[in-house]
């Protein structure tokens, strides 16, 4: 069932943030999102901290997300079985547990990498229930024509946290030590699932007509994203978006240690090109939820991809200096901004609602496959050419367009 309804007359960013139940998701959705930036971060610098060991480092941080992945379709179809709500104070919840479990096991001195690794698998295989029941939410608690705002919030705010996440990890592991740094996490969680109880109204699970095993709720979920067909042309664009976005990843410190050339800081001056993108997502999504609205999302996805290919190659790439680094990027991080908007608002728009759980999650781990795919193209092609990796990054979000346009319908299908 929709939120309240409201009448039809223009939507402001302030009415949706003083409106009933947004302010208390936005601030359970910031805090727990927040607490899984921070971890992403933590955990590897709290290993090599406890342990010494890149290698441990970098199971941490497969174990940390792969099980989420793998999961992802069984998640949706309990998020839509037990309600949204009930799903991500769950999540936040167990969570907390989980990472207050490492550190109290730290603290006591019986904490091994075996020991480790297990409890963040436990961990991740409860995260999808977050990342797609906040979208659910948002979805099932605000009225269809703002949407857009909505969603240009919740991604506005996400874009400053991915920002903020790793300098606050980094200068809180510094400051008070690896284990104090776990507990404030475990202390975001909570709080996140306490706010998450003042939201008024009710939520609740769409009950399915008959009901069904759990497995075959979820193997529904995966054949009703696939059978339609907005949701698999979104699919298709945005993993090859996140291609590019993963090439990128490993390019752009290449470029910036070749640009500098021993002259300065590469890790500084990647972390503030990064910083920048973040901010201009923010603003991006902003803007977006300004201006769109039900029926221009697909040309917003489309123009937007175009015009990051245009903003990664040749703004960024082709002299890769500093200068053009940092305005490609900048204009990169806008755009992509209001793509993420137009996709997340389409995908609300185009599924039907007792379906939009397991929608959610399979379909943000379906896009999400392009990034990793990104990340070791890019290795392979900055080891010969910084160029020739900008231009496959561009070639990228260039077919990103092209599915967007021809696979996506212009209106909804039956």
């Amino acid at each position: 069932m929709k939120a309240d309804s409201v009448t039809a007359r223009p939507v402001t960013y302030r009415t949706v943030l003083t409106s009933r139940n947004v302010p208390q998701l936005l601030l359970s959705a910031s805090l727990s999102r927040l607490a899984s930036e921070m971890l992403l971060f933590a955990v590897v610098l709290y290993v090599l901290a406890k342990f010494d060991s890149p290698v441990l480092a970098g199971l941490s941080g497969f174990f940390l997300t792969l099980p989420g992945f793998l999961i992802s379709p069984m998640a949706g179809a309990l998020l839509d079985r037990v309600g949204a709500v009930r799903a991500v104070i769950l999540d936040t919840l167990i969570s907390a547990g989980l990472i207050g479990a490492i550190a109290v096991a730290s603290a006591g001195g019986f904490l091994n990498p075996a020991l480790l690794l297990a409890i963040l698998a436990l961990y991740s295989l409860t995260s999808p229930l977050s990342s797609g029941g906040i979208r659910t939410l948002f979805a099932r608690f605000v009225p269809e024509h703002a949407y857009d705002k909505a969603n240009a919030l919740d991604l506005s705010t996400y874009s400053v946290i991915e920002v903020v996440a790793p300098l606050v990890a980094g200068g809180l592991i510094a400051w008070a030590g690896p284990d104090p740094a776990l507990v404030v996490i475990v202390v975001m969680y909570l709080v996140a699932s306490l706010s998450l109880l003042l939201l008024r109204g009710s939520a609740a699970p769409i009950e399915p007509a008959r009901r069904k095993h759990l497995l075959r709720e979820a193997w529904e979920g995966v054949t009703y994203l696939f059978g339609n067909p907005t949701l698999r042309g979104l699919a298709a664009s945005y993993s090859s978006f996140q291609v590019a976005f993963g090439v990128l990843v490993v390019a752009v410190p290449v470029a910036v240690a070749r640009a500098v050339a021993g002259e300065g800081d590469t890790e500084q001056y990647t972390g503030a090109l990064w910083s920048l993108v973040g901010l201009c997502g923010a603003a991006g999504a902003l803007v977006a939820g300004r201006v769109l609205h039900s029926g221009r999302e697909k040309r917003l996805l489309v123009a937007a991809a175009l015009g990051s290919a245009l903003a990664i190659y040749p703004i960024a790439g082709a002299l890769a200096s500093l200068v053009t680094l940092a305005l490609g990027l900048a204009l990169f991080g806008l755009l992509e901004g209001g793509l993420n908007v137009s996709v997340l608002s389409l995908r609300q728009r185009r599924t039907e609602p007792a379906w939009l759980g397991r929608v959610m999650t399979v379909s943000i781990s379906v896009n999400l496959i392009g990034f990793p795919l990104g990340t070791a193209l890019g290795g392979v092609l900055v080891a010969r050419s910084t160029v020739a990796a900008f231009a496959a990054a561009a070639g990228f979000a260039a077919l990103a367009a092209l599915a967007g346009s021809a696979l996506i319908p212009r209106e909804a299908t039956a």
